[in-house]
């Protein structure tokens, strides 16, 4: 995961007004592959990109620290290839980010702004473990993987067909690596068809991923800005107000530090006396479904069951536990209740413990989902040790709907769809705005 970025090499004028766009440029090929980790330092004189289609001028290549590589010169080989000469160091892990939030230079020849990527890999030491050894090293930590994820994999037969096939293709080289963390960079392209976010592999501090996503929240602060005054609770990780119709406004941009549920709570109190409320979690990816359950309990009466999952308890499609519910309890102090009509606003985005949220807001007396499908993607992921100083770490449970269907890869539809353009963005908030319409309409505003 890239740190705080410090943009080392920021080119070209900034395009400010340009959003990410579904048809934003794509990267065809990365020299060398991103988490690759068997890097000569002493050959490896130049990195290169090569995107899909021709690009401007601009490029915005963001990192900072000592993982930043010592970058010498940057060249555009041809519209679509940009080489990076650099200097590296053996042993040794690098981090960059190609665009990032505050610097997105890289777009295409018509403005189309790239949306950011991160880039890593690693050096191979300059003297290497013996490989008698490591060939041992390997072939336990390819066997103890294939067991592991057969046994403790949730959606073993969700994305991958054939997973014995995939690791007799991958076998030779695994068991070839010359490091471990070759090793986990190979296991980790082994695993990647599975584009499981909840899934990824873990070496000391390093991290590899199974799954990516870049993808718009379509939340946009100053247009909600537009519609009403904003105010934080605690810090921007929760926004609140209100307008002249008396509906009332309340975003959370994730389930975690630093959100303040304190405050949250008092932004709610203050918010009681509107006549309707708008839930805004766009912009959260999920977190802790505990604290998601404390803010949904101010909208809910009851004890109401709002999702269902189970446990892989061995190989096998039909190896996995009961059905068990999740509930979620409504407060009992109506001091701490909010009884009217809501709009919960949603977007691809949405995932993991913010879709439970969204489930538990759906079992209120009156609310409605309004926006795009959620991203679909749950897993309560437990760590598994390989035997090589890799840990993987992957989903154990199913995540189910009141009606026993798997949302996993699917999302949550909204009950109101908003289709929403890159050009729509540019002026106004058309999901806010089908929410305030809706509201006004059953408050009689």
């Amino acid at each position: 995961m890239l740190r705080s970025l410090l943009v080392t090499i920021v080119s070209g004028l900034a395009l400010e007004s340009a959003q990410w766009a579904q048809e934003a440029p794509k990267i065809v090929a990365l020299s060398p592959e991103n988490l690759s980790a068997d890097i000569d330092a002493k050959a490896a004189t130049k990195l290169s990109v090569e995107f899909d289609r021709p690009m401007g001028a601009g490029k915005s290549i963001c990192g900072g620290g000592p993982n930043f590589p010592n970058i010498k010169s940057t060249t555009w080989l041809n519209p679509k290839t940009l080489e990076i000469e650099v200097e590296l160091q053996p042993d040794h892990d690098y981090e960059l980010g190609l665009n990032c939030q505050a610097f997105r230079n890289f777009a295409s020849a018509e403005g189309v702004v790239f949306v950011p990527q991160a880039w890593s890999f690693a050096t191979l030491p300059s003297v290497l473990p013996d490989q008698v050894e490591q060939k041992k090293r390997n072939r336990k930590a390819f066997e103890a993987l294939q067991k592991q994820l057969a046994e403790s994999y949730s959606y073993y037969d969700l994305r991958v067909k054939d997973w014995d096939k995939r690791f007799g293709a991958a076998k030779s080289d695994l068991l070839l690596a010359k490091t471990d963390r070759v090793w986990a960079s190979l296991a980790a392209r082994l695993l990647k068809p599975a584009d499981d976010i909840h899934m990824y592999l873990r070496l000391g501090e390093r991290t590899y991923p199974v799954g990516t996503r870049a993808i718009d929240s379509l939340y946009r602060r100053k247009l909600v800005e537009k519609e009403l005054a904003l105010k934080p609770a605690a810090n921007d990780q929760a926004l609140f107000g209100r307008n002249e119709d008396g509906i009332g406004y309340l975003m959370i941009a994730g389930w975690g530090a630093p959100l303040d549920l304190d405050a949250v709570d008092s932004a709610l109190t203050e918010l009681r006396t509107c006549k309707a409320l708008i839930l805004d979690v766009r912009p959260n990816s999920g977190g802790d479904e505990q604290l998601a359950r404390r803010v949904a309990a101010w909208f809910v009466t009851g004890t109401k069951t709002y999702a269902k999952n189970r446990f892989r308890t061995g190989a096998g499609k039909n190896a996995f536990g009961p059905v068990l519910e999740r509930q979620i309890k409504g407060n009992g102090n109506s001091a701490q209740r909010f009884g009217g009509p809501i709009a919960v606003l949603t977007s691809r985005y949405v995932m993991s413990s913010n879709e439970s949220f969204v489930l538990m807001l759906q079992q209120a007396d009156d609310c409605t989902t309004i926006g795009q499908p959620t991203f679909g993607s749950s897993g309560n992921p437990k760590p598994h040790e390989l035997g090589n100083g890799v840990t993987i770490l992957m989903p154990s449970w199913q995540d189910l709907r009141l009606d026993g269907s798997c949302f996993e890869g699917e999302g949550l539809a909204p009950e109101l769809l908003v289709e929403v353009s890159d050009k729509d963005l540019e002026s106004a908030d058309l999901i806010l705005e089908k929410a305030l319409d809706l509201l006004r309409e059953k408050v009689g505003g």
